[in-house]
């Protein structure tokens, strides 16, 4: 595997934070902390925050400085709106693609997330929305298709930061990791319909459950 760039393992490090919520909405990034924390030059680092910028997730406003940007809740309904028809479509396609590898590392996936529910860990919420991210982002490489894991991967961590915000106390953790089950048996049957169904039906239940959170 090809080793990831500077500026691709400073993007992944200050998108995570942003999601997780070490860098909270309206927080200034100056660049010169940064690269002194980061031990790097300015060039990767405003490669990486121009991606970010993408991503939604950062405002780079020249002479002014970096700030993260707010959630806009309009903004992540859109997304999510998109999201769900996404996901639906990489379950029919990954139904169809699927190998004994992928497969392999989503029944991983499920029994690691059964296993942290039962040490019951104080930061489980949180760990499982990580692990959560992990499944899907296994279904979006068994779909094989290059142009729709980069627009889910894209949606995933815009939606993430308003999941890190509202779901550790609305989300029953276990009706997450069964959730998984159903994908996973759909997918270990080839079953194209069902994978896109129970995709869809699982964003639609974290939907419901941010509104909970919310409102």
């Amino acid at each position: 595997m090809k080793p990831k760039s500077l500026s691709c393992q400073l993007f992944e490090t200050i998108r995570d934070r942003i999601v997780h919520g070490e860098y909270p909405p309206g927080m200034t990034l100056p660049e010169k902390d940064l690269c002194e924390e980061f031990q790097v030059s300015r060039t990767p680092l405003r490669e990486a925050f121009l991606r970010l910028q993408d991503m939604k997730l950062l405002s780079v406003i020249p002479r002014l400085g970096t700030t993260v940007r707010p959630i806009d809740i309009q903004e992540i309904r859109d997304a999510f709106e998109v999201k769900v028809r996404l996901e639906g479509l990489t379950g029919e396609l990954a139904a169809e693609r699927i190998s004994p590898a992928h497969l392999q590392e989503l029944d991983d996936v499920i029994r690691e997330g059964a296993l942290l529910l039962r040490e019951g860990e104080n930061d489980r919420h949180y760990r499982l929305i990580e692990i959560e991210g992990r499944f899907h982002e296994i279904v979006r490489r068994a779909a094989r298709n290059a142009v729709l894991r980069e627009l889910l991967d894209n949606l995933h961590f815009r939606c993430a930061r308003l999941w890190s915000a509202s779901l550790s106390e609305v989300v029953p953790d276990r009706e997450i990791i069964h959730q998984m089950r159903e994908v996973y048996t759909a997918l270990q049957e080839r079953n194209a319909e069902a994978a896109r169904r129970h995709m869809e039906e699982h964003v639609h239940y974290f939907i419901e459950k941010i509104k909970e959170g919310l409102f």
